[in-house]
């Protein structure tokens, strides 16, 4: 055979183009509260408080007033975009279309941004008032202590443990965040990991065992769906603090809000001012933030 025939050696290219990984949908939203068609800038979630029933003492006394407490928390929307463009002559070139890929790629962005807002509330200074004038730090007792064993035998710093989900689970119930009268209420508890919390739930017993679990899922899935009554959300996107200690929510659907003047909308167009290049185009109008402390708790992890 010739030596040349090396010459003749085609390529074979993909047709397609593959996303690399990345998380697609958003993970948060369905687990907030979620208020769409707001008009402005700006969004309020008001509320009324608890009072206090007063005993009858005297016959045809005066009926007193319980002077219901109002409070109101401010949520300031921002807007946010994405975009690229693609020249014609290079989806010529291409062997695969990339405006699929270039669109599905946009909303993924769109959806991620979406469950860092939410994130980012949950410990940020809320605003409250009429005017949204006072603000309202997270409160430290919300926060159990990275080296925190007061459901447990352990000392020091640790990861997730299960005294630390007892403690969250317990300050929330003191705080009345669930109502054990209302069945959605009880289910409405959640809490986000990183695949490093959730590693250290598979390694204690209490997970894993049939004796206390019922069944093996979590080993034979890998997979912690719910447990002490949380719902486990797994994100990579939670943050750490100055310390380096990871900030683990564990809230009450109602601890939180979600306010969308504009949801996540797309257009493809051409644009004659990029040589008729195409463009995939997204943009939302969006905003979230703390609503009741008693229902946000904070756990800090190595």
């Amino acid at each position: 055979m010739s030596f040349e025939i090396t010459t003749s050696f085609v390529q074979q290219y993909r047709s397609t183009l593959a996303l690399l990984a990345q998380q697609k949908k958003s993970r948060f939203r369905d687990k907030v509260i979620v208020e769409s068609g707001i008009r402005g800038q700006t969004a309020w979630f008001d509320q009324i408080g608890t009072t206090v029933a007063q005993p009858m003492t005297t016959r045809q006394a005066d009926t007193p007033v319980a002077n219901t407490p109002h409070r109101r928390r401010r949520i300031d929307l921002a807007p946010y975009n994405w975009a690229d463009l693609i020249d014609t002559v290079d989806k010529v070139r291409m062997l695969a279309d990339p405006m699929s890929a270039y669109t599905m790629g946009g909303n993924m962005a769109m959806n991620r941004q979406m469950d860092d807002l939410v994130i980012a509330a949950f410990f940020a200074t809320a605003n409250t008032g009429q005017t949204g004038g006072t603000t309202v730090a997270f409160p430290s007792a919300n926060i159990v202590a990275v080296n925190s064993w007061a459901y447990g035998s352990g000392s020091g710093n640790t990861g997730l443990s299960i005294s630390k989900m007892i403690e969250a689970r317990s300050l929330l119930l003191a705080g009345e965040a669930v109502d054990d009268a209302d069945e959605q209420s009880i289910t409405d508890l959640y809490m986000a990991l990183t695949a490093k919390q959730i590693s250290n739930l598979l390694s204690t017993t209490e997970v894993t065992s049939r004796d206390y679990a019922g069944e093996l899922e979590a080993l034979r899935t890998g997979k912690v769906p719910q447990f002490m009554g949380f719902k486990i959300i797994r994100s990579e996107r939670i943050t750490q603090d100055s310390n380096s200690y990871w900030q683990v929510p564990a809230w009450h659907k109602m601890g939180m809000y979600l306010g969308i003047g504009e949801d996540i909308t797309t257009s493809i167009d051409r644009r004659p001012d990029k040589n008729m290049a195409w463009q995939p185009y997204y943009e939302m109008l969006l905003g979230a933030a703390r609503v009741e402390e008693a229902r946000v708790m904070q756990i800090k992890c190595v």
